[in-house]
């Protein structure tokens, strides 16, 4: 399959954003539907699916864990973690109100990339993959995905800083597992943020050398 113009890669590539489009302004839709309701009524039984989940560790002298989970013998040895998943649910407006903007700012920066790649991707199927435009547009869905990355690690720090505040596990200040903070940490989101910008780049030096190219010609 070729690479630029009509019948090209970019033409599934661009199906597929549009897929990707239509499913996510789907979920905005019934997430504004959701939010609406519970500003309304933060006990309205809808919020069954409005909810903010973490974990936490249980003390171990709470939640003992040995011989909880036994392995064949000779094959490997297992420890179980105590940690509890927590689920917090709205019972008032300002918890959806908070919880709400956090998710349609994410929401935003993945529709910010969806829509810059689709329009970039109708360049490259017109046979013009470096315009001007298209620059702008990669480099915008760079800082998207830059954004999402900088909006997970908001929101951690949010979650954390409300479960200091409001929660306890049995009878002490939570704390968040080690392992848990290192998998949430946005590093593959991160890298492929850079990845674009540096893409971004590469079409500007691409563009640079057609208008080099015509000035010669």
């Amino acid at each position: 399959m070729r690479l630029l113009g009509p019948g090209s890669i970019s033409t599934p590539a661009r199906i597929l954003l549009d897929a990707f489009l239509v499913t996510a302004g789907f979920l905005v839709a019934l997430q504004v539907v959701v939010v609406a309701v519970l500003l309304v009524n933060p006990l309205h039984p809808v919020r069954e699916h409005f909810q903010v989940t973490t974990l936490a560790t249980v003390p171990a002298e709470i939640w003992r864990t040995a011989d909880l989970v036994r392995v064949e013998p000779g094959t490997a040895s297992a420890r179980v973690d105590p940690w509890a998943y927590i689920t917090y649910q709205p019972t008032s407006r300002m918890f959806v109100l908070v919880a709400a903007m956090a998710s349609f700012l994410a929401w935003g920066c993945v529709l910010l990339v969806l829509l810059n790649l689709r329009r970039a991707f109708g360049n490259i199927a017109a046979g013009t993959p470096f315009p001007r435009d298209n620059i702008r547009r990669i480099r915008l869905a760079g800082w998207g995905v830059l954004g999402f990355a900088a909006m997970e690690l908001l929101i951690d720090a949010g979650m954390f800083a409300y479960m200091r505040a409001t929660t306890t596990v049995a009878g002490r200040p939570p704390v968040i597992p080690t392992a848990m903070l290192l998998a949430d940490f946005p590093l593959g989101t991160i890298l492929a943020g850079l990845a674009v910008v540096i893409l971004a780049e590469l079409f500007r030096a691409g563009a640079d050398l057609q208008d080099d190219q015509a000035l010669t010609v």
